[in-house]
């Protein structure tokens, strides 16, 4: 055996450890990690925050699969998987992993409302909306709203959609709520035909205007 053979055949116990030893600073961050599973030819380490799970998996081979998905969902948001050439090169791609994690457990839930004039018109359509929204792997708050409702609770709204039959109330809405929450109307076009992955990509671009009120 080599030098460079011998090196190598630490990496998964050396890297292993060192994750390992770092469990006190995931704390801080409200992640806790644990070995899930152990064999004689890898370990996988389990992640867990409020809302994701991450795994981490380093075979003896020197392989090591990195994953986050959501709590309740089996897609993937984060897949990524590499040979250790180095133990510097390890604990690059591993903190690539981490904050990555971070960075989808502290994404703030936007709330949505979605308003008619009386709210029943919009109570199935937002009820549909959501079931897309998980298949999509998108993550929003929904409600559906009447016209009274909307005036009454818009501040707790990132983004409002109206109604298209309410566009030409819109004027008259924004003037009430004083510019606080960005409004918009659904294309006629999307709401009549139900076309809710054109919905949720026009809502995913307006998301941008949420920084701007904030």
């Amino acid at each position: 055996m080599t030098t460079e053979e011998f090196y190598q055949s630490l990496y998964h116990d050396i890297f292993l450890k060192w994750i390992l030893l770092n469990a006190q600073d995931y704390m801080k961050d409200n992640i806790t990690c644990q070995v899930q599973e152990e064999s004689d030819i890898s370990t996988t380490l389990l992640f867990h925050t409020n809302k994701m799970i991450g795994r981490v998996t380093i075979w003896h081979n020197n392989i090591v699969e990195e994953e986050i998905k959501q709590k309740n969902c089996q897609d993937n948001l984060f897949y990524l998987h590499y040979k250790i050439v180095d133990l510097g090169q390890a604990k690059s791609l591993f903190k690539e992993f981490y904050h990555t994690l971070m960075k989808h457990n502290q994404q703030k839930l936007i709330k949505i409302g979605i308003c008619s004039s009386d709210g029943f018109s919009t109570s199935l359509f937002v009820e549909e909306l959501k079931a897309i929204m998980s298949m999509e792997n998108i993550e929003f708050a929904f409600d559906s709203l009447s016209l009274d409702e909307l005036y009454q609770s818009y501040r707790h709204y990132d983004l409002l959609y109206l109604a298209p039959q309410l566009a030409q109330k819109e004027p008259e809405i924004i003037l009430h709520t004083q510019h606080l929450v960005p409004i918009h109307v659904i294309d006629a076009t999307d709401f009549a035909t139900k076309d809710y992955q054109a919905i949720l990509k026009t809502i995913q671009k307006h998301l941008s205007y949420v920084k701007c009120y904030q």
